[in-house]
């Protein structure tokens, strides 16, 4: 059974990728998970800046930090400084970057909407059920990224 629910699990997320690329605008194909994730960040965060983006992501500074230089040098973020704090370096969505944000939100949307559809016919008790197995198996591998972080770092 064990075996039989990861090889389920497997499938679901190939499954899942599938859809997102075939449901996703081409502009998005370019772009990582961590770099979408970035985008929507800048976008939704009232100051973002790496240390914001990078609570709010669950991400490493550095990760944020490569990751948003990255997306300066694709023209999707620009960098600024407050005039009455010069420490800190905020970002925002340029005209491209506005783009991207409104097409992720759009499927994100279409995404809720077909799926709410299925967990319909699921009772309150069943729902409650997965909920509570993909909360104990999301910080299960939650540690294990921390672990895993933490030795590549050691090394």
């Amino acid at each position: 059974m064990k075996t039989e629910l990861l090889e389920q699990l497997s499938e679901f997320i190939e499954k899942q990728d599938i859809l997102i690329k075939l449901t996703e605008n081409e502009r998005l194909h370019s772009y990582r998970y961590s770099e979408v994730g970035v985008i929507i960040a800048v976008g939704d965060l009232e100051e973002p800046n790496v240390t914001e983006i990078s609570k709010t992501l669950k991400m490493t500074k550095g990760a944020v930090s490569k990751i948003t230089k990255r997306l300066t040098s694709k023209n999707v973020i620009k960098s600024y400084m407050r005039p009455d704090n010069n420490q800190k370096v905020y970002f925002s969505l340029t005209e491209k970057g506005k783009v991207l944000y409104a097409e992720h939100e759009k499927r994100h949307a279409m995404w809720v909407d077909r799926d709410m559809q299925f967990l319909k016919q699921f009772s309150d008790t069943d729902l409650e059920r997965f909920s509570f197995f993909m909360e104990k198996y999301n910080a299960y591998l939650e540690q294990k990224i921390e672990e895993i972080s933490k030795n590549n770092r050691e090394v």
